[in-house]
């Protein structure tokens, strides 16, 4: 019986009661996948981490907890008037904010975006003004 079992690939080193082997660091196939995860997270957080500067001040420090309180922003997917859910029908006003169909149109919403400056300011650098010479002798 000692030959059979020396046969026997070694239990698993998580201990979840599968066989490992010797490739895997005598892990199964799904602890071992596990176990490449967590690695490959741990190297992305050591990577994404900047060194510490060896001289620190106490602007620094505040300015550094203050950009890690900070939440992430939420994502835009709601219509800023009636806050219905938009999905990927959403639509973009010009003044930057996130519409619903009823509420796309400028008057809808009440738009304080001024489209008249901004078509002005369009035409302006399309159309140039063209001044005719003002001395009819110059060739």
């Amino acid at each position: 019986m000692g030959m059979a079992d020396s046969n026997l690939p070694p239990l698993c080193a998580n201990g979840c009661g599968f066989f490992g082997s010797s490739e895997t660091k005598n892990f199964c196939s799904k602890c071992y996948k596990d176990y490449l995860k967590d690695f490959e997270a741990k190297l992305k957080i050591s990577s994404s981490t900047p060194p510490n500067p060896s001289v620190s001040s106490a602007d620094s420090d505040i300015s550094t907890d203050s950009a890690s309180v900070s939440a992430p922003p939420k994502p835009k997917n709601r219509c800023e008037s009636c806050n219905k859910k938009v999905g990927l029908m959403g639509f973009s006003c010009r003044c930057g904010k996130l519409f619903c169909g009823t509420h796309r149109y400028p008057k809808e919403h009440s738009c304080n975006f001024d489209f008249k400056t901004l078509d002005r300011l369009v035409l302006a650098k399309e159309n140039p003004l063209i001044k005719g010479d003002k001395l009819e002798t110059r060739i």
